[in-house]
């Protein structure tokens, strides 16, 4: 099973309508997105709950197929109603022809979603973070990471280690078949993690 993430903080300026492009809306959403961003009344969680959830996608498919590219509005995202507070959705992503599940959890600022190639929707082993000051948000995306994943195999998170792009797993010197995805926006890091081999490692959410 391949996983992907994506970590938007709402709060974050760059996420204001005014700042972007005037045809991002029709550059990145399909039809039937742009009808539903109309009509919605939390229009901006939803724009970036369907920008996120692309993303997600995107990570997971670039995994099973290294020549797919990011064209968003390849990728068609299906979400019921976002709550009007804090909460989760499920929905899924087609993307030529192949269906991808997902969820999105949306908590105060930070909006968080995961994609993934089995769509039955398999759990996965997810988390939000914060980056300190100073901070390097792809080491804290990393120590999040180590932190969830050591314990939900039954290793100390100190003797892990997470390299490379895509990020690879390492215990001592040999790397776990798990397949992880980080991401980073704002104040948030983030990162989903489940195993190849079909055997998922559990779920669990750890946000701020």
């Amino acid at each position: 099973m391949s996983v992907g993430n994506d970590v938007v903080d709402l709060a974050c300026p760059e996420t204001r309508r005014d700042g972007l492009h005037p045809r991002f809306d029709e550059r990145a959403f399909g039809p039937a997105e742009r009808a539903a961003l109309v009509s919605s009344p939390a229009r901006h969680v939803l724009h970036w709950a369907f920008w996120a959830a692309k993303e997600s996608a995107y990570k997971t498919r670039k995994r099973l197929a290294p020549e797919t590219v990011f064209s968003p509005r390849a990728f068609e995202v299906e979400l019921p109603a976002l709550p009007a507070g804090d909460g989760a959705v499920v929905g899924r992503v087609l993307h030529l022809g192949v269906t991808l599940a997902l969820e999105v959890i949306v908590a105060g600022e930070c909006l968080h979603a995961v994609a993934t190639s089995d769509g039955a929707g398999a759990p996965v082993l997810a988390g939000v973070g914060t980056a300190g000051p100073g901070d390097d948000p792809s080491e804290a995306a990393r120590r999040l990471a180590a932190a969830a994943i050591g314990p939900a195999l039954g290793l100390d998170p100190s003797g892990l280690r997470i390299a490379g792009r895509p990020p690879e797993v390492w215990h001592r010197d040999g790397r776990l078949d798990v397949d992880l995805s980080l991401s980073h926006h704002g104040r948030f890091v983030a990162f989903a993690c489940a195993r190849r081999a079909g055997v998922v490692v559990g779920f669990a959410r750890a946000l701020p």
